[in-house]
């Protein structure tokens, strides 16, 4: 058989559900965005009145849709309705705290924890009906305009990427619970006040410190359902045994972090939170090759020898970067929990070493990638992977001399994390620093996880028989 049928072969086979597959990435993806808008809006605009920020997420979600139709043929209403059902199942992880009464009070809780409100519950209800209409709308507007097929498109590898985007804003609140010093504002670990955490009354979250640990919480809880569907879309549909794998290792990893991050509140641990961090982004570079490893593109890849060849170089500068970033990591988790001043300086100095190596690498990427320039089932894919390695590690070597001078380590840095009961009194949030240092560490989870699967990839082209 000719490798052009090979690949005729493997990007056409069909999903046992198209329908379910794509509904399920719309669903999913849409509630996400929804959460992250939402999100987002309370925490700069603490006033804004809810109805507000509910039909803003919505029109989100709307749009989300619309977007995504553009490479389905046909069924556009259904799909769009189907999804929303979907997504509306698993929108009550955030909209769980519209749901029951809002005391006033901590002290309120106490009796009214847990308690379903029915004007709550039907506010819920009214925001998966409007995510229906959205999802039907947007398949009308689509079905007038889509000149477009579904033939080529793994909706399921789509579904990874939304899985792996989902790990973002977690990855992003969690360093802003740590640049705020909000990692004790809850005092249980796996209730909120006692409340289930879904359920914690949204009424109680003027506090920023405990805004911000409680929705680190929330989009964990959202995490890990999605990871949860991802692994049976993956035994659920015609799969090769790698991305089964993967989802299942993905999900083990979602586990642990979880599990880590409940006993990083309990036993108030700053070496279980160092743990937590590094895990974290590791997680994040693992959902990242999960869905490198489900695209019809990787199945297909046919690159030429030249391409193979080069690969084989570009192999080794990519797990050296990837080896000198998790050590990064490490410095880094444990300059920003554990105020260790010889980490920041070993942080510092061999910083100039890993953007050496991603610079390196990440020109290697590139290069593989134009050996085979517009060639069908080529190592192309690699090459955009080169350049955003270059551009985040530019700005995350910027961003870290940017943090390192707004903030002080050893005796003089950060006072201990106030608990639960000492909030009122709590130092205020340096909201310059925050931003810095959240972004340093945002960016330094994109790198990690780019370079990952640059790694992958190059492991792939090369590992390829070359022609005869």
């Amino acid at each position: 058989m000719s490798s052009q049928a090979v690949m005729t072969n493997s990007t056409s086979k069909p999903l046992s559900s198209p329908i379910l597959g794509v509904s399920t990435t719309i669903g999913v993806g849409g509630v996400l965005l929804m959460g992250v808008v939402s999100w987002i809006m309370l925490l700069l605009y603490r006033d804004l009145s809810v109805a507000v920020v509910l039909l803003t997420s919505l029109l989100s979600y709307g749009i989300f849709n619309f977007l995504l139709f553009r490479n389905l043929e046909g069924e556009w209403s259904r799909v769009g309705v189907l999804g929303a059902l979907i997504g509306g199942s698993v929108s009550t992880v955030f909209l769980g705290s519209l749901m029951v009464l809002q005391p006033e009070t901590i002290a309120e809780l106490e009796t009214q924890r847990n308690q379903f409100s029915f004007t709550g519950v039907l506010l819920v209800l009214g925001v998966i009906f409007g995510m229906i209409v959205m999802g039907w709308g947007a398949g009308v507007l689509r079905a007038k305009r889509s000149n477009f097929s579904a033939g080529g498109v793994d909706w399921r590898a789509r579904y990874a990427w939304v899985v792996a985007a989902s790990y973002l804003p977690l990855i992003a609140v969690g360093g802003l619970v740590t640049s705020t010093e909000s990692g004790l504002a809850v005092p249980d670990s796996v209730t909120t006040y006692g409340s289930i955490s879904i359920l914690f009354p949204i009424s109680l979250m003027d506090e920023t410190r405990i805004y911000l640990e409680h929705s680190h919480r929330i989009f964990g809880t959202f995490a890990g359902l999605a990871t949860i569907v991802l692994v049976i879309r993956m035994f659920g549909a015609p799969a090769n045994w790698m991305p089964r794998v993967m989802s299942v290792v993905l999900l083990a990893g979602v586990i642990v972090q979880g599990v880590m991050g409940a006993l990083r509140v309990s036993e108030e641990s700053q070496g279980l939170a160092t743990l937590h961090g590094v895990l974290a982004q590791l997680v994040f570079a693992l959902a990242i090759v999960t869905g490198v490893v489900c695209s019809r593109r990787w199945e297909s890849l046919r690159p030429s020898d030249d391409a193979i060849l080069s690969a084989r170089k570009a192999r080794l500068f990519l797990l050296l970067t990837t080896i000198g970033l998790c050590i990064q990591l490490v410095f880094g988790s444990m300059t920003r929990h554990m105020d260790s001043g010889h980490a920041l300086m070993s942080h510092i100095g061999f910083s100039f070493v890993v953007v050496l190596l991603a610079i390196v690498a990440g020109a290697m990427c590139i290069r593989v990638g134009k050996i085979d320039r517009g060639v069908e089932g080529g190592a192309g894919a690699i090459r955009p992977y080169g350049a955003v390695i270059h551009g985040l590690v530019i700005l995350q070597f910027t961003m870290g001399w940017g943090a390192l001078a707004m903030t002080r380590t050893g005796e003089e840095g950060h006072p201990e994390l106030p608990t639960a009961s000492e909030l009122a009194s709590a130092h205020g949030i340096r909201v310059g620093e925050t931003i810095v240092t959240s972004s340093h560490h945002l960016i330094g989870a994109l790198l990690l996880a780019t370079a990952v699967g640059a790694l992958m990839w190059a492991i792939r082209i090369a590992s390829r028989a070359r022609s005869c």
